[in-house]
């Protein structure tokens, strides 16, 4: 590694001592690593076998934005939850998420060590109340779709299916509670992923991470107000 590249986000790390050879992996905060440093399983001397470096920059690709999607945490209890919400929001391009309630905000250490930056990236905004929310941005004219399984819920491909709205909010709720009752009775549509195995329900960042990818698959994201 020269002086001049930047440094990596991710180096490996291999034991010299034969009878361990652990190999493992870490984040270095700054700077070029060491020659070598403790194997944390054995102590013995650890080297460097391989560095990742960090991601080219991303040039915009000029397309024209399609229709808005919108993302509500609704009382999510999670900062790790909320963290790995950024980041699904970063990756999928979308432009806000809405926090309500007690969901955590990127203030919190927790959400930031999951995000890693991608807090910095989304625009977000938090709500005190999640319903007062949801009604405003209706009268804005957005539609109202929460994630949830329940008996009024359809699934969400049957959903994509359909003319999608001009302006999408998408709500997922709290880990526990689910989604208000409240926005279930104010909702366009409940959707729901499908569950083929004994538990009837995904932890909540990766359920809001297969539908809004399925969203975009359909053509749907952000667009700037």
């Amino acid at each position: 590694m020269s002086r001049t590249d930047p440094p990596p986000v991710g180096i490996f790390w291999e034991c010299t001592q034969p009878s361990c050879g652990f190999r493992f992996v870490e984040a270095p905060l700054s700077g070029p690593p060491p020659a070598t440093r403790p194997c944390p399983r054995c102590g013995a001397p650890a080297v460097v076998e391989a560095t990742v470096p960090p991601p080219p920059p991303r040039s915009p690709t000029g397309e024209p934005p399609p229709p808005q999607v919108a993302v509500l945490l609704d009382n999510l209890r999670s900062a790790y939850n909320v963290g790995a919400a950024f980041r699904i929001a970063d990756a999928a391009g979308l432009r806000h998420l809405y926090l309500a309630g007690i969901t955590p905000s990127p203030k919190h250490p927790g959400v930031g060590k999951t995000a890693l930056g991608a807090q910095r990236a989304v625009p977000w905004s938090h709500h005190p109340n999640s319903v007062r929310l949801v009604i405003t941005l209706q009268t804005e004219g957005w539609a109202i779709w929460a994630l949830e399984t329940g008996p009024a819920s359809r699934p969400l491909d049957e959903l994509l299916g359909t003319a999608l709205p001009e302006r999408l909010l998408l709500v997922v709720g709290n880990e526990v509670a689910g989604v208000d009752p409240a926005i279930l009775h104010r909702a366009d549509a409940v959707a729901a992923l499908p569950m083929w195995g004994v538990k009837a329900s995904l932890n909540v960042a990766t359920a809001l991470a297969a539908a809004i990818y399925r969203l975009r698959a359909k053509g749907c994201a952000p667009t700037a107000d």
